[in-house]
């Protein structure tokens, strides 16, 4: 394995005292958004370059953090990969406050690991979380990222407006209205349906009618079914909290076009 000496230095100035689990969660997040990272950095090896712990300080707490490579034939200044990182880690920062509305919207992924980085100083307003890149024991000023307390608690609430609500695995909800996205023209057909139900999600999802004859009352319409609004008792079928089908119980109701 080949160590870089460029250091990523992550400090917690806390006026209280941080509890382990919450320091330990938060590292681990800060090591898989890093690992993520550098994933996308042009390393043909998956996952091999990764963060480990080369000392923690006295003080506040303040852990000095190396990258090292397991496939030393891929060459790439470890400087480079975590100066990206930080400017990342800023521009999720910036999106997430509502400071910038060209930096790119996290994935789901990517606001969960902030969240989880950042609550150790969210639980303490009085707080700091500092994270620079240093080179030669000199911090390099242009790549830095510094959260308050006030601002990580600001963090974890654009977390959760991003994520919205979280769906159960399951949920059979009535009066639900939805329009269709694409349908096969097949009441057999188990795949290729999608529909739009605005209550729930604004992205399709994935259809699938309990029964042919469901199914049959929305083909054999004599209006274009793209342009009805259908009330549907539905089954919500969800991972991670986002519906991934919709499982349509009964078509009770059909909101026809006005001619």
């Amino acid at each position: 394995m080949e160590p870089d000496e460029t250091i990523l230095r992550v400090e917690f100035k806390n006026t209280k005292p941080i509890e382990l689990v919450d320091l330990t969660l938060s590292f681990t997040a800060l090591a898989e958004s890093f690992k993520d990272f550098a994933n996308k950095s042009g390393d043909p090896h998956p996952d091999n370059l990764r963060l480990y712990v080369k000392e923690i300080k006295a003080g506040s707490v303040i852990a000095d953090l190396i990258a090292v490579a397991e496939q030393a034939q891929w060459i790439i200044k470890h400087a480079d990969v975590f100066a990206g990182f930080v400017a990342n880690m800023n521009d999720l920062v910036a999106h997430l406050l509502g400071q910038s509305k060209t930096a790119l919207e996290p994935t789901q992924k990517q606001a969960k690991q902030m969240a989880q980085f950042v609550e150790p100083v969210a639980k303490d307003f009085g707080s700091q979380l500092n994270m620079n890149v240093m080179d030669g024991g000199v911090v390099n000023v242009h790549q830095h990222f510094h959260v308050s307390g006030m601002e990580a608690n600001a963090i974890q609430n654009g977390v959760a407006r991003l994520l919205g609500p979280q769906l159960p695995v399951s949920i059979i909800l009535p009066d639900q209205l939805m329009v269709l996205e694409q349908v096969k023209n097949d009441t057999a057909a188990k795949s290729g349906d999608r529909g739009i139900i605005e209550a729930i999600s604004p992205k399709p999802v994935k259809l699938q009618f309990s029964n042919e004859a469901g199914k049959k009352s929305v083909l054999d319409m004599h209006e274009n079914p793209f342009e009805c609004v259908f009330q549907v008792t539905v089954e919500v079928r969800s991972t991670g909290g986002r519906p991934a089908l919709y499982r349509i119980v009964e078509v009770t109701d059909v909101i026809k076009p006005e001619s």
